[in-house]
């Protein structure tokens, strides 16, 4: 009966959640949550490393206190950034944040090498804050001697804590460096965005032994026995996805601060159309491609409230009194990725495309939701269209399954039944590709039988009804 942590850092909070199998379903605990709060610089917004990694080991200690052995730490992140580390094992600067990512730097990618075919070799679409465009930018300001290595976020987290380096392959792929061909890092795709392709770990497949925790922190905790740093799925969405509680190739929304809405599929899909269309191909837990629409999510709600100094609680009230809007914006515009006054970039948005301009409480919730849920639908039906194939049901995980409304509303818009949970589903992936890892789960199948038991999950079809 294995017992592991789970360590799950999203763009505001971060939380460490205990787990272990028993009769077959997973029990889970979080046992601390912490807030992500970046460092502002005069270059942007910064990953604030020590205090996170700091927080990380307050929770490591309070999930020791409710396992008699561990056998298993991972940690799972959002993709694209990355701190470099140099040759005696030090950051040589707090890490980059992709809200603060510079067109710039892709502009000057793009002159060596052009989006079509950067989407062509990778399968990843081409968007500002790709590891691709930011990397070499860097390197070259920071003229980096040898030894110096780039580390994806939760890969620096398995250093800092097992003192080993690479590259887990679901967060290598959020990076747009990565050969769809080769399943390696594009040497020659490399070369030419100015990137030293020595700074780049190995590549490593999720659900294995990464070592052991240091010496140092395992006193630290006050661990008698050595403990396995595993790697789970380390970008937060594949982990995410592993713990969707469908049977097959699934479409999902893995709804949080991002939307990720998309369907599984056993290849990428490099077709033009496909990065027309907005659609990237993520690498997913058991060689699934996860082929998929990367929008702006519950962050535009969180930032409006925050505006309005309102709760949750209260926003979802005054949008059920309100009912329905007329007002639309699209929630992937890159417009809405950056902090700032949300409220006047939704009132903008909603001006230049001559709709109502949302004024109330109510009225900017309404078109927040419903918005995304218009994103969702149209998303899951491109993927139809793109892949052919055929979708019979929705599953929304994350954060965003506990809205009832936002549920009902994408069934709607989606023409399909949603089937809504689990809520803290990264880390209960995280957690089940651990059991991968020690032998207790054999696939990501026997891994969603695990999930399907364990977690509660609720249906709306469309026309509003909520089942079970």
């Amino acid at each position: 009966m294995g017992r592991y942590l789970a360590v799950d850092l999203g763009a505001t909070s971060g939380r460490v959640s205990a787990g272990r199998l028993v009769d077959g379903h997973l029990e889970m605990r979080e046992v601390h949550r912490f807030a992500n709060r970046p460092l502002e610089g005069d270059d942007g917004l910064r990953w604030d490393v020590e205090a996170l990694f700091e927080a990380t080991l307050i929770g490591l200690a309070a999930g020791r206190d409710l396992q008699a052995r561990l056998h298993g730490i991972a940690t799972s992140t959002w993709g694209v950034d990355y701190g470099l580390v140099g040759d005696d094992g030090r950051l040589l600067e707090p890490p980059g944040h992709y809200r603060s990512a510079d067109s710039a730097a892709r502009e000057q990618v793009l002159r060596a090498i052009s989006a079509e075919e950067l989407f062509a070799r990778t399968g990843v679409l081409p968007q500002p804050i790709n590891t691709v465009f930011r990397l070499g930018e860097r390197l070259a300001r920071l003229r980096l001697r040898d030894g110096t290595t780039a580390l994806l976020m939760p890969d620096l987290w398995t250093f800092r804590l097992a003192g080993v380096h690479g590259a887990e392959r679901t967060i290598a792929g959020t990076t747009g460096m990565l050969g769809t061909s080769s399943g390696d890092w594009d040497d020659e795709l490399l070369a030419r965005a100015g990137i030293d392709s020595r700074v780049l770990p190995a590549v490593v497949e999720p659900g294995q032994r990464a070592g052991t925790l240091r010496p140092q922190l395992r006193d630290r905790l006050g661990l008698s026995d050595d403990v396995p740093v595993l790697r789970s799925a380390g970008h937060d969405t594949a982990a995410a996805v592993a713990a969707v509680p469908g049977d097959g190739f699934v479409a999902y929304i893995s709804c949080g601060t991002w939307s990720l809405a998309g369907v599984e599929h056993d290849q990428p899909v490099l077709d033009p159309a496909v990065m027309e269309a907005g659609f990237t191909n993520e690498l997913g837990v058991g060689g699934r491609v996860r082929f998929q629409r990367n929008l702006t999510g519950l962050w535009l709600l969180e930032e409006a409230l925050r505006q309005l100094d309102a709760t949750t609680a209260e926003a979802l009230a005054a949008a059920e009194r309100e009912g329905p809007v007329a007002s639309r914006i699209d929630v992937g515009d890159p417009e809405f990725i950056a902090t700032g006054d949300m409220l006047a970039r939704i009132a903008g948005a909603c001006r230049r495309s001559d709709q109502a301009v949302p004024e109330t409480l109510g009225q900017f919730t309404r078109c927040i939701l419903q918005s995304l849920a218009a994103a969702y639908g149209e998303t899951i039906a491109r993927c139809v269209e793109l892949t052919g194939r055929a979708v019979d049901e929705v599953h929304m995980v994350g954060g965003g399954s506990r809205n009832g409304l936002l549920c009902r509303l994408t069934a709607e818009a989606c023409e399909r039944d949603v089937l809504a949970g689990p809520a803290e589903a990264t880390s209960m992936g995280n957690l089940l590709v651990q059991a991968m890892a020690t032998g207790e789960i054999a696939s990501l199948d026997e891994l969603r039988d695990v999930v399907r038991r364990s977690a509660d999950v609720v249906r709306y079809e469309p026309g509003g009804a909520r089942v079970g």
